[in-house]
């Protein structure tokens, strides 16, 4: 009968990691010779518990590059091993020295109640020379101790280093570590001329009214854009991180968090950036919060008028959705009124295309006439319905109140508060609309050189609610009839 098999650990230590990076970032080693040299360092400590197994049969378990210190880090082989060890599949556990296994009292006590519940004999032995033999009680106790030593050692050089990067930072000094989009490969404190001006207009696409998802496609559209750290097209999360990021602005961050002087000043970076003024990063900050108000509650538009065009039998907002015939779905749409609500009737419908059709039309009439009438607005002044957000905010905050008091029903109360959100999000939509930054409020010469088919479904949709309110629907007057364009009424903005 074979003999069972003793584990063996082998890992990098955090130190000999952090020797290697830094020789790397010095310039003395290259990334494929720092990883000649981790390899090697795994290599001498098979030898060295080979040595001490004597003879036995080795089954390796191998972590490297990971940290045992890290909460967030898990470590396969770790786990694995001790998977085996409580299973019995293995004698016990070599390793050159404890710290390669455990840097974390708690996976120390993991392996010390397999060695104490454990019938059959386990072997643990380092290279150390101390006696940190889970058998034994006295061994446990030095396994504790120094566990618990090697763990505040790298609690200490955690504090250290942060200290370091937080000084760092205050000094506006560099973050970044790797290749960024915009800027030089080998130098990322100096601007790309080609790839900066493709991330300087993905922003300003955004100030314009684009949501990310249309800006990544545009981004996609051109296959030698591509994300440096991925090699690949950016991904919508990408894509957001790009146009918001500080960075673009010269402002150095900590950990996501904004970087104050002693005066309470932004502390600016030593890197050339994208913007020379911060006046786009307040309109940019303006604009993801209004994006917020705006989406809150509402699905991602993808039809012109979506929410534009209202029922002319309940009121309701109608949507798009896609035709279907004979179980396939079609490139053709209806909007149509949903029940979503008691009040709605859900009983309307109109072809999609054909209402868009002379929806654009009328629009695009009105922003010839007003741009030869030069009727475009430059200030809109304070917003009028202040007093009006605040009560339903404050009717909002008291029905709560009566909710958890126990002093309403739950079908009242639920009615209520979707009713009371409606309005809420209506008048957010307003006031966003109306606080939108100039260059996305007016009808502008993009527009007018280019009409809408350069304009995102974003932005058009911007465009016809400076001219119209809603686009009323009426019933047909017989079902399966013509697409008659009388059905529609538009409601124009006051004057």
């Amino acid at each position: 009968m074979l003999a069972k098999p003793v584990g063996g650990y082998c890992r990098i230590s955090d130190a000999d990691l952090a020797d290697i990076r830094r020789a790397v970032k010095a310039g003395v080693l290259t990334p494929e010779e720092a990883a000649e040299e981790e390899r090697k360092g795994v290599l001498r400590q098979r030898e060295d518990i080979e040595a001490l197994a004597d003879g036995a049969p080795i089954k390796w378990y191998e972590d490297n590059n990971l940290s045992a210190f890290k909460r967030n880090v898990r470590r396969p082989d770790f786990e694995q091993m001790v998977k085996d060890l409580k299973n019995g599949r293995i004698s016990g556990v070599l390793a050159y020295d404890i710290d390669r296994v455990y840097r974390q009292p708690r996976d120390l006590e993991r392996v010390i109640d397999i060695y104490e519940t454990s019938k059959a004999p386990l072997v643990f032995r380092t290279l150390s020379g101390q006696n940190f033999d889970l058998t034994t009680s006295d061994g446990r106790f030095s396994a504790r101790l120094f566990v618990n030593i090697a763990n505040k050692s790298s609690e200490d050089t955690r504090r250290r280093v942060i200290r370091a990067n937080v000084a760092k930072a205050k000094k506006g000094m560099t973050h970044a570590t790797g290749l960024v989009y915009g800027w030089l490969d080998d130098d990322p404190s100096r601007l790309n001329p080609e790839t900066s001006i493709i991330r300087k207009e993905a922003v300003l696409k955004y100030l314009k009214g684009d949501k990310v998802a249309t800006i990544m496609k545009w981004l996609a559209s051109d296959k030698s854009v591509v994300n440096p750290a991925t090699g690949k097209h950016f991904t919508w999360g990408g894509t957001k991180a790009m146009i918001l990021a500080p960075r673009n602005w010269g402002i150095r961050t900590y950990n996501e968090d904004i970087i104050y002087d002693d005066a309470n000043e932004i502390v600016m970076g030593d890197w050339d950036p994208i913007f020379d003024s911060l006046d786009t990063w307040y309109k940019v900050q303006a604009k993801k919060a209004e994006t917020a108000r705006q989406e809150a509650g509402t699905a991602n538009v993808q039809y012109f008028l979506t929410a534009i065009a209202r029922c002319g039998r309940c009121g309701a907002g109608l949507k798009g959705h896609p035709k279907w015939a004979k179980g396939k779905r079609t490139q053709t749409f209806n909007y149509n009124c949903n029940k979503q609500r008691p009040e709605h009737c859900g009983a309307l419908s109109i072809d999609g295309p054909k209402l868009d059709e002379i929806i654009r039309d009328l629009v695009w009439a009105q922003v010839l006439k007003a741009s030869q009438q030069k009727h475009i607005p430059e200030d809109t002044g304070p917003w009028a319905r202040e007093a009006e957000l605040k009560d339903v905010e404050e009717q909002i905050s008291e029905l709560q109140a009566l909710w958890e008091a126990k002093k309403v029903r739950a079908a009242s109360y639920v009615v209520a508060l979707d009713d009371l959100n409606g309005r809420k999000n209506e008048l957010l939509v307003d006031k966003a609309d109306h606080t939108v930054p100039a260059g996305t409020r007016s009808i502008t010469e993009e527009l007018l050189s280019s009409g809408w088919g350069n304009l995102s479904i974003e932005r058009q949709r911007i465009i016809v609610r400076k001219v119209l309110r809603a686009v009323v629907i009426h019933p047909a007057k017989s079902r399966g009839g013509r697409f008659d364009p009388a059905r529609a009424e538009p409601v124009f903005q006051a004057v």
